[in-house]
């Protein structure tokens, strides 16, 4: 019952696929823990850096959807982006069977038609062998170093990133760079209780609990990285988030401060909502400067000059005074809740009532 609620109330998937030139698909071995699925990933490359962020989207929207902000963040912060699809959404919603045609070799895959591939359910497990799988893919297609991988996740997606800094580093003894989460939460149980209280929250599974999660990323250390106890770790929340309250920021800067953690950094933004962010100032801005203080910058393989620095370097021009986010977690599509928004919850509440690549 309570998985059922869950899955009603968290994964609101926006209607359709759709896809982009942008969009490579990569099927990992068999026998692996992500191996076995072939899964889309949007890639937008930057000649001539390393540096990569992958990026974990928030609920109700899809690659597509969040596109065109992750393009001015790749051009700005100068940085490879490879963001995650969930099962279930965007070009892992839909019927039929329409995944492209395996070529000989699989990482060239591309799909630029708008055609669904088969219908995935979306749980906890599929999200997190998706991130892992993004994660094998950057390391061993892209040849990316893991001090060179910076992590994002914005709001669903802060617990799938946060987790996945964690699963990498205890199942491979590997350290990523960075991690970024932008409107993070404690827990999803504690995002229920602040809606329908601790009584609503107790039909929901412990999905993603941050706080849960942030304390053994700075207690539980193999001794095999004992030199690399602490990811850097960026905290973003606006202070009139309406649908992950503020709170839930300052409890995890709060707690990585109580762990001793001595590269965490938060910035909580006066003005900014759950979807209303000013891009440059209140993204791009932060991200460049928690970047050029935690990550030593690799030059990649050729590709444009001045690749080793941080954006931003062409704000002028750009339209930066647009809001980052204003489609985002709906992607801009009337009906579409955000993450455990609203009524949505409340309605269903009443139903329910009724490197270590070569191990990768």
């Amino acid at each position: 019952m309570g998985d059922t609620l869950a899955k009603a109330v968290l994964f609101q998937a926006p209607p359709g696929p759709s896809t982009s030139r942008h969009i490579v698909w990569d099927e990992r071995p068999a026998g692996t823990p992500e191996g076995g699925v072939l899964r889309p990933f949007l890639w937008l490359e930057r000649p001539g850096t390393l540096t990569t962020l992958i990026y974990f989207h928030g609920n109700a929207e899809d690659l597509m959807d969040v596109e065109a902000d992750l393009q001015e963040l790749s051009d700005e912060l100068r940085v490879n982006v490879l963001a995650v699809e969930y099962p279930g959404y965007g070009l892992l919603r839909g019927p039929g069977n329409n995944k492209p045609a395996r070529e000989k070799n699989p990482l060239s895959w591309s799909l630029c038609s708008r055609q669904p591939t088969d219908v995935m359910e979306t749980t906890i497990e599929g999200i997190d062998k998706a991130a892992a799988h993004a994660l094998a893919y950057v390391i061993t297609t892209r040849g990316i170093p893991g001090s060179q991988v910076v992590l994002f996740g914005r709001s669903l997606g802060s617990g799938v990133a946060l987790r996945l800094a964690k699963y990498a580093r205890d199942r491979f003894h590997w350290s990523v760079g960075g991690v970024v989460l932008q409107c993070p939460y404690i827990s999803i149980k504690q995002i229920v209780s602040d809606y329908a209280c601790a009584v609503g929250s107790f039909f929901i599974p412990t999905y993603y609990d941050n706080l849960s999660t942030l304390k053994q990323l700075c207690e539980e250390c193999p001794a095999a990285m004992e030199s690399k106890r602490w990811v850097p770790l960026l905290i973003l929340h606006g202070e009139q988030d309406e649908i992950i309250w503020p709170y839930h920021g300052h409890a995890l800067h709060d707690e990585a401060l109580r762990q001793g953690h001595p590269s965490v950094e938060a910035l909580f933004v006066p003005t900014a909502t759950h979807n209303r962010w000013d891009l440059h100032q209140d993204i791009i801005k932060p991200t460049s400067a928690f970047l050029q203080k935690h990550l030593i910058r690799l030059e990649g393989r050729g590709g444009e000059g001045g690749g080793s620095c941080f954006g931003p370097s062409s704000a002028r021009g750009r339209g930066y005074g647009r809001p980052y986010g204003a489609g985002s977690c709906n992607g801009g599509r009337p009906g579409i809740s955000c993450l455990l928004g609203g009524n949505l919850l409340q309605q269903a509440l009443a139903q329910d009532r009724d490197d270590n690549r070569r191990f990768i």
